[in-house]
C-alpha cells in the first residue's frame, strides 16, 4: 500500500529574510499566490510584506522578528508552496500545523477560505502588538525534564513546546530569558533565543485573548474536507471548535504526542512546508526506530528552493503517489436544465451519434424528435407537450456523450424540473425508454393546465417577495421555483400574475417578466395533474440509484423509497435550487456541469455561489446516507457467515443530536437554545452571538417598555440580516392582557418569525392574534404559519391548550372585534397553537417544580395523541428545559426523546448576560444546593414561584416573609407595628407612603383604583414593588442592596461550575454563550458514546 501524505507547517521562529525567495523568482505558482496573498495584507494594513520580506538590503541572517511582518510572511510562503505541490498533483491525505501553522492547515484543509484565514494571522499580529508586552523564547536542546528540575526555569518562564525527547521550548520575559539562557549555556546545554518578538503560547499574550476572541466569534468554520492533525490536542480533529485558532496560539504544541497519533496506524510521507525545515527534523526523532516513514524539506536557509522542489516531484512521479487517486479530485455534479431552456437547434449531431436512441424515441413520440429539435417546422417547440420530452431526449443523449468522452460518471446528478428526470436516468433508477413514457405523459398532463400563468421575479430577497404577496393580499399566488437567493418564479391565476406586476414593479423589484405558459407549474394549481399522474406512474418499477440525485422537493439526496412520492410531489411543489446547489456546495469541494442546451443552470450556480453560503449540514451523516441510497444495481448472491461480533453502532457528533428536520426548518447547526431571560437578561448581544453560531437565543422581553424592545428587535435584525436564527419571548401579563397585544402588534410589525411564550396558564387573544397573521394554505391544501410559536410549558393542561387549536370562542371574539378576519378564523381552526413544545421542567425563575424523567414522557405521549386527534401533518417538536447544565443532564433530555434542548440559568452567567458584574459574580460561585423558592412577583397573588439565588442573600426570605404576610392580613392596618416597621426600615428602605407615591408614577391609573377601593390589593401593589426593586438592584449591581438581589437561578448553574472548575471557562468573564453551548453538545455526544459503548459492551 503507498503510504500516505502530509503537509506539515511550522509557525513563528522558523523565518528569516529573504525564505522562498529562489521559488519567487523561478516558479510561477509560487510568485502568483505570494502576490495575491500579499495584496490581501496590503489590504489590511496599509504596507506589502514581500517589500519587507524581498528587501535586498536585508540579509537571510538579519533578525526578522517583527510578528506584523512575519506572521503573514511565514503563512504567505508555506500556503504558496502548498499550492505548488498541489499543482503538480502532490497532494497531502492529511495537514499538521505547529502553532502559526495551523492556520496554513487549516486553509488547505479548506475548514475557511485562505484570505478568511490570512486575515485572522494578521488580526492576531496587530492585536499582539497593541495588547501585549514583548517577549522572548528560547530553545533548550535537552530532556524536557530539565524544566522540572531546575527551579530557575519553572519558576521564571513558561513552557511552551516539547518537540522531541530532547528539544523543548520555554518562553517569558526578554529580561528573565537572558538570565535563563545564560544559566543554561553555563551548564554546557546548547539552547537558542528564538527570533520572536513576543513571548507566544504563555499567559504574556492573555491581553490580547478578549479581543481575539471577539474576532473568532464572528467567524464559522467549515468541516475539514483534508484530515486535519492538531498539535493543540495531538489528533485528528473533525470539527473545529470556536476558539480553537486561540488555543492555537495560547496552548502548548504537542508535536509528538501528533506524530505519534498517525504512527500507530501506518508510515507516511512527511512534507515539511516550513521555510527551515525544522519540522521535518523534530519529526525525524519523534518516529519509532522500526517506521518506514521519510521526512522531506524543501525550502531552507540554504537556497536550492526550485531543485529541492523538482527533487520532491522526481520522487513522487517514481513513487506515483496522489496522482490519480479519487479522494483526492474534486467531485464533479452534472446538472439537467428543464423548461425554458430549449432552443430551435439543439441536440445537433447527437441524433447522428445515438440512431438507436433517437429511433427509439421517435417511435415512443410518434413523431420526428430530430426534426423537431433541429428545425422546428411546425413551431410546436415551445409547447409543454413538446418541449419536455424534447428536452429530456437531447439531456439525455448529452450525458451520454459526456460519459463516451470522458470515460467517467459523476459524483452526484441534479436536474431543474423536468431535468430531474434526466438525473434519475443518469443514476440508473430508469432506463432511456422508460424515462421518456414518464415525461411525455408529464408535459401532457401539465399541457391540459389552463387560466395559469408564471412570472419571475428578479432582484428581491425571498422575504421581500414573500412580505410583496402577504401586504397586498396576492395569497393565492405560490412560489414556484427558488433558483437563487434574488430569483424567483411564482405561479398563479393568470388575472393574479398580471395584477402582481403592477404591485412588484411599484415595491421597487428590479425585474418582473410574465412567462410564456399557460399553466401554474409547481403551485397547487395542479392538483389535477398531480392526482393523474400519480395514478399512471403506479404501473412503472424502478431500480436502485447508483448515483446520488438531489431532489428538487426537499434539496436533500433522493431516498429510494421516495422516488415516485418525489415525482408526484414535484408538480406541486417548488423546485427547491438555491438549497440544492447550497447543500452540493457543504458537501465538498464540487465542480458542477450543466449536461444540456443552454447555460442557464450555469449562471444560475455562479449566483447562487456568490450570493449565499453552503448549507449547514451533517456532511458525514448525509454521505452515509446516499451511499446506501446509490447502490450498484447489480444483484449478488453471498453465503450467509454468522458473526458474534456486535454491530458497532453509528457515532454520535454535536451535529448529529436531536431532530434534523427541526434544525433544517429553524436554520440551525446545533438543537441548542437559550431561553429567555427576565428584563432583556438574554440581551441583543447574546442572541446575536447565538443567531451567528448557528443556535437560537430568544431576547428577554418580559418586564421591558414597548420601545425597549423595539429598540432591541432593530439592532438583532441589523446584525442577522442573512437568515440567522433568533426569536423574541412573549411572557404573560395576566393583569394587564392589553400589553401582550400591544407586544404582538410590535413583533408582526418587524415580522419577528419566531417567539418563545412562556408563564401562560391558557391560551390568549395575543397569542391567537400572532399565530393567525401569516397564515395561508399551502400548495398541498395543508395550512402553513409564518409566524411560529414555541410554547414553554410545564404542565399537561397547559401543554394541551398549545397542542390544540385555538379556542373557538376568542376567535369568534376577535372576528367581532375586527382583529381577525373570517380567513384567518377558518384557517385557526386547522393548526395547534404551537409549533414547538419546550417541557421545562425545575429551573430558574418560574418554575412548577416539575421532575424531567417524568414530564417528558408524558408530554411526548400527549403530543402524539393530540396529533392523531387533529389529524395534524407537520410534526410538533418537543424540547426540554430546565437544569440542564452538563452533559449529562443534556444526554439524559435527549435520552427522553428531546428534539432540541433550552439552556437558561448557565447563560445569565456570561459575558453576553446584561446583567451586573456582581450578579455574575455571585453566580460563578453558586454551587447545586445555593438556590430557593420565593414568590413570583408578576403572579403574586396567584401564588407562583419562581427559583432564585440564597447564598449570601435576604431576598429568598424577605419574599417569602412578604407573601405569608399577604395570605395572612387583608390590609397593611392589620399588621402589627413591629413588623410595618421591619418592612419599611429593613425591607423597603423607605416609608409605605414613599412606597406608594413611587407606584402612583408607573402605575395604569385603573389599578390605581383598585388599589383605593381595596386594601389588600393595595398591600400586593407595595410588596410587588420591592420584588421589582430587588430585580433592578440586581440588575444594576447596588451595592448597598446587595443582600436583597432577586437572581433567577436554578442548581443547573451550579452543576455547570462544578463541570467547568478548574478550566479555561472557570470565570465567568471566558464564558461566551455560544461557546459553552458548543461545549456542552460536543462533551454530551461524547459522553453518549461512551455510554452506548459501555451498554453494549464494545471496546472502542
Amino acid at each position: 500500500m503507498e503510504k500516505p501524505v502530509v503537509f506539515m507547517f511550522s509557525g513563528q521562529g522558523s523565518q528569516y529574510y529573504q525564505m522562498g525567495k529562489d521559488l519567487f523568482d523561478q516558479n510561477p505558482v509560487f510568485r502568483k499566490w505570494m502576490l495575491r496573498l500579499d495584496e490581501k495584507v496590503y489590504s489590511l494594513i496599509g504596507e506589502s510584506v514581500l517589500a519587507q520580506l524581498y528587501d535586498d538590503t536585508k540579509r537571510r541572517d538579519d533578525l526578522f522578528d517583527r510578528t506584523l511582518y512575519t506572521h503573514p510572511a511565514i503563512f504567505m510562503v508555506e500556503y504558496a508552496l502548498a499550492q505548488v505541490l498541489m499543482e503538480s498533483g502532490i497532494k497531502p491525505d492529511y495537514c499538521l500545523g505547529s502553532s502559526l501553522g495551523e492556520f496554513v492547515a487549516a486553509a488547505v484543509c479548506g475548514i475557511m477560505p485562505v484570505e478568511e484565514l490570512l486575515q485572522l494571522v494578521v488580526e492576531q499580529a496587530t492585536l499582539y502588538e497593541t495588547y501585549c508586552q514583548k517577549g522572548s523564547m528560547l530553545a533548550i536542546l535537552h530532556n524536557p525534564d530539565l524544566y522540572d528540575h531546575e527551579p530557575l526555569l519553572h519558576r521564571n518562564s513558561e513552557l511552551v513546546a516539547v518537540n522531541f525527547h530532547s528539544h523543548f521550548v520555554i518562553a517569558g520575559s526578554s529580561h528573565q530569558l537572558q538570565r535563563m539562557e545564560d544559566y543554561v549555556k553555563g551548564k554546557g546545554i546548547i539552547c537558542q533565543r528564538l527570533p520572536v518578538s513576543y513571548a507566544f503560547h504563555s499567559s504574556y499574550i492573555d491581553p490580547a485573548e478578549p479581543h481575539y476572541r471577539e474576532v473568532l466569534n464572528q467567524k464559522s468554520f467549515g468541516i475539514p474536507q483534508i484530515p486535519f492533525v492538531s498539535c493543540v490536542h495531538g489528533e485528528i480533529m473533525k470539527e473545529l471548535p470556536a476558539d480553537y485558532f486561540w488555543q492555537v496560539v495560547r496552548k502548548p504544541m504537542q508535536l509528538p504526542k501528533a506524530v505519534q497519533e498517525l504512527e500507530k496506524q501506518q508510515s507516511y510521507i512527511y512534507l515539511d512546508l516550513g521555510p527551515a525545515g525544522n519540522l521535518s527534523n523534530f519529526t525525524k526523532r519523534n518516529l519509532r526506530q522500526d517506521s518506514q516513514s521519510e521526512c522531506y524539506s524543501i525550502i531552507t536557509p540554504f537556497k536550492k528552493d526550485g531543485e529541492n522542489v523538482e527533487r520532491i516531484k522526481q520522487l513522487f512521479s517514481k513513487k506515483r503517489l496522489n496522482t490519480n487517486r479519487k479522494e483526492d479530485r474534486k467531485m464533479t455534479t452534472y446538472v439537467f436544465p428543464g423548461q425554458g431552456s430549449q432552443i430551435k437547434g439543439m441536440g445537433g449531431s447527437l441524433f447522428d451519434e445515438f440512431p438507436e436512441i433517437t429511433a427509439k424515441a421517435d417511435q415512443i413520440l410518434g413523431y420526428s424528435i430530430q426534426e423537431l429539435c433541429l428545425h422546428d417546422p411546425d413551431k410546436q417547440l415551445s409547447k409543454t407537450q413538446f418541449t419536455q420530452p424534447a428536452l429530456y431526449v437531447v439531456n439525455a443523449l448529452s450525458y451520454l456523450k459526456k460519459v463516451k468522452d470522458t470515460g467517467k460518471k459523476p459524483d452526484y446528478v441534479a436536474g431543474h424540473s423536468l431535468g430531474e428526470y434526466n438525473a434519475l436516468f443518469a443514476s440508473g433508477v430508469f432506463d432511456f425508454e422508460t424515462g421518456l413514457h414518464l415525461v411525455k405523459k408529464r408535459g401532457e398532463l401539465m399541457s391540459q393546465a389552463v387560466g395559469g400563468g408564471m412570472a419571475a421575479v428578479i432582484g428581491f430577497t425571498l422575504e421581500q417577495v414573500e412580505r410583496v404577496l402577504h401586504e397586498n393580499h396576492l395569497t393565492s399566488i405560490d412560489i414556484a421555483n427558488y433558483n437563487s437567493p434574488s430569483q424567483f418564479v411564482i405561479a398563479g391565476r393568470k388575472e393574479d400574475i398580471e395584477r402582481a406586476n403592477p404591485v412588484f414593479q411599484e415595491a421597487g423589484v428590479k425585474v418582473y417578466i410574465p412567462l410564456k405558459v399557460s399553466g401554474a407549474f409547481h403551485s397547487r394549481y395542479m392538483s389535477d395533474a398531480k392526482q393523474s399522474f400519480e395514478d399512471y406512474l403506479n404501473q412503472f418499477v424502478f431500480s436502485n440509484m447508483t448515483i446520488p440525485v438531489i431532489s428538487n422537493v426537499h434539496a436533500r439526496p433522493y431516498k429510494q423509497s421516495d422516488v415516485k412520492r418525489n415525482l408526484v410531489e414535484q408538480i406541486t411543489h417548488p423546485v427547491k435550487w438555491n438549497d440544492s446547489i447550497r447543500y452540493l456546495l457543504a458537501v465538498g469541494e464540487n465542480e458542477i456541469e450543466e449536461v444540456g442546451p443552454g447555460t442557464v443552470l450555469t449562471k444560475l450556480v455562479t449566483t447562487i455561489r456568490n450570493e449565499a453560503e453552503p448549507l449547514i449540514i451533517e456532511v458525514e451523516e448525509e454521505k452515509e446516507n446516499m451511499e446506501q441510497e446509490a447502490k450498484p444495481a447489480s444483484i449478488t448472491v453471498q453465503a450467509v457467515e454468522i458473526s458474534s461480533t456486535t454491530e458497532q453502532p453509528k457515532e454520535i457528533t454535536a451535529f448529529s443530536l436531536g431532530n434534523q428536520q427541526f434544525k433544517q426548518d429553524y436554520k440551525l447547526k446545533y438543537p441548542y437554545l437559550a431561553g429567555a431571560m427576565y428584563k432583556g437578561i438574554s440581551s441583543e448581544k447574546l442572541v446575536i452571538k447565538m443567531g451567528k453560531a448557528g443556535m437560537m437565543g430568544f431576547f428577554g422581553s418580559g418586564g421591558l417598555q414597548l420601545d425597549r424592545i423595539e429598540r432591541a428587535i432593530q439592532q438583532i435584525q441589523r446584525e442577522l440580516q442573512h437568515g440567522e436564527p433568533y426569536g423574541m419571548n412573549l411572557l404573560h401579563h395576566p393583569s394587564d392582557p392589553s400589553m401582550e397585544e400591544r407586544i404582538v402588534d410590535l413583533y408582526l410589525a418587524y415580522q419577528v418569525r419566531v417567539i418563545e411564550a412562556s408563564a401562560f396558564m391558557a391560551i390568549t387573544p395575543a397569542l391567537i392574534i400572532y399565530r393567525a397573521k401569516g397564515l395561508k394554505r399551502g400548495m398541498n391544501g395543508q395550512v402553513e404559519a409564518a409566524n411560529k410559536i414555541f410554547a414553554k410549558v410545564s404542565q399537561p393542561e397547559v401543554a394541551e391548550a398549545f397542542l390544540s387549536p385555538a379556542p373557538e370562542y376568542l376567535i369568534e371574539k376577535l372576528v367581532q372585534e375586527q382583529k381577525l378576519t373570517r380567513e384567518e378564523a377558518s384557517l385557526l381552526r386547522e393548526v395547534p397553537m404551537a409549533d414547538e413544545l419546550t417541557v421545562e421542567a425545575d429551573s430558574g425563575g418560574n418554575t412548577d417544580h416539575g421532575v424531567a424523567s417524568a414530564l417528558m414522557p408524558a408530554m411526548i405521549r400527549l403530543r402524539d395523541n393530540m396529533m392523531h386527534k387533529y389529524e395534524y401533518r407537520k410534526p410538533i417538536r418537543i424540547g426540554a428545559a430546565g437544569g440542564i447544565g452538563t452533559p449529562e443532564a443534556a444526554a439524559v433530555a435527549f435520552m427522553l426523546g428531546a428534539d432540541y434542548i433550552v439552556t437558561g440559568s448557565i447563560n445569565q452567567c456570561t459575558v453576553e448576560a446584561a446583567t451586573s458584574e456582581s450578579v455574575k459574580d455571585s453566580l460563578q460561585l453558586a454551587n447545586v444546593q445555593d438556590t430557593e423558592y420565593a414568590p413570583a412577583g408578576e403572579m403574586f397573588e396567584m401564588g407562583a414561584k419562581i427559583q432564585v439565588l440564597k447564598k449570601g442573600l435576604f431576598f429568598p426570605a424577605r419574599a417569602n416573609k412578604l407573601h405569608d404576610l399577604y395570605r395572612q392580613y387583608n390590609s397593611l392596618d392589620e399588621i402589627d407595628e413591629k413588623t410595618k416597621q421591619q418592612l419599611q426600615e429593613k425591607y423597603f428602605k423607605r416609608s409605605f407612603e414613599e412606597v406608594y407615591e413611587q407606584i402612583k408614577t408607573t402605575c395604569p391609573p385603573q389599578e390605581l383604583k383598585r388599589a383605593e377601593r381595596t386594601p389588600k390589593y393595595k398591600m400586593a401593589l407595595l410588596f410587588k414593588w420591592y420584588f421589582n426593586r430587588c430585580f433592578d438592584w440586581a440588575l444594576d449591581g447596588a451595592e448597598s442592596y446587595k443582600v436583597d438581589y432577586q437572581i433567577y437561578c436554578g442548581p443547573a448553574l451550579g452543576s455547570f461550575n462544578q463541570w467547568v472548575k478548574g478550566t479555561a471557562v472557570e470565570n465567568w468573564r471566558d464564558r461566551h454563550v455560544d461557546q459553552i453551548g458548543e461545549m456542552l453538545l460536543k462533551e454530551t455526544a461524547n459522553l453518549l458514546n461512551q455510554r452506548i459503548h459501555a451498554l453494549i459492551g464494545s471496546s472502542k
